[in-house]
C-alpha cells in the first residue's frame, strides 16, 4: 500500500478524508480482484458477502489508524458480528426508504478517541448494496462527525441520508 498520511494530532474531519481518500482509490480494484468469487457466495450468504468484501478492503487502513494512536470506544462484546475489524453491525442503520431494493444504503458509525484518551468525533461508513444480487451501486465511503453521543449520531445519519 502506498505511504498513507495519518498523524497522531489528526482532527476527525482529517482522519475521516484520510480514510475517504482510501477508499475512494481502493474499493474498485478490491472489488474487481473478489467479484467471481462474492458473486458465487451470495445466494448463499447473502448480505454477509457484503462482510467479506469489507474484510478485504477496510483492515489495511484500519491498521494503520491504530498504529498512529485512535481507537475506536467500542468495547467489542462475544457476540458482536464485527466487520473490517472496526464495523460493529449493532452500531449501523439502513432504511428502507433510503434506496431501492437493487440499491438499499447501510450506514455504520464508529466513535473514534485519539492516543489520549479523547474522544474525538465520529466516523461513518456508508455502504451501498443490494439485496437481489452482490452489487455495489456506488463507491462506499467514509464520512465524519463531530457528535459523539449514540442518539445524536444517529439523529445525524436520518438527517444526512434523507436530504440526499
Amino acid at each position: 500500500m502506498e505511504k498513507v498520511n495519518i498523524q497522531p494530532n489528526m482532527k476527525i474531519n482529517e482522519l475521516g478524508e484520510v480514510l475517504f481518500t482510501y477508499i475512494k482509490e481502493h474499493w474498485k480494484e478490491v472489488l474487481n480482484k473478489n467479484i467471481k468469487e462474492l458473486k458465487q457466495l451470495f445466494p448463499e450468504y447473502e448480505d454477509a458477502t457484503y462482510g467479506m468484501y469489507l474484510d478485504k478492503l477496510i483492515p489495511p487502513i484500519w491498521k494503520l489508524i491504530k498504529e498512529n494512536g485512535f481507537r475506536s470506544i467500542e468495547i467489542t462484546k462475544e457476540d458482536d458480528f464485527v466487520i473490517g475489524e472496526c464495523l460493529h453491525f449493532r452500531n449501523s442503520i439502513e432504511k428502507a426508504n433510503w434506496g431501492k431494493p437493487h440499491h438499499e444504503k447501510r450506514v455504520f458509525w464508529i466513535v473514534i478517541e485519539n492516543q489520549n484518551k479523547d474522544k474525538i468525533g465520529t466516523l461513518l461508513f456508508e455502504l451501498s448494496h443490494s439485496h437481489i444480487e452482490f452489487n455495489l451501486p456506488a463507491a462506499p465511503r467514509f464520512l465524519s462527525l463531530e457528535e459523539i453521543k449514540r442518539e445524536e449520531i444517529i439523529k445525524k445519519i436520518i438527517q444526512l441520508e434523507e436530504n440526499l
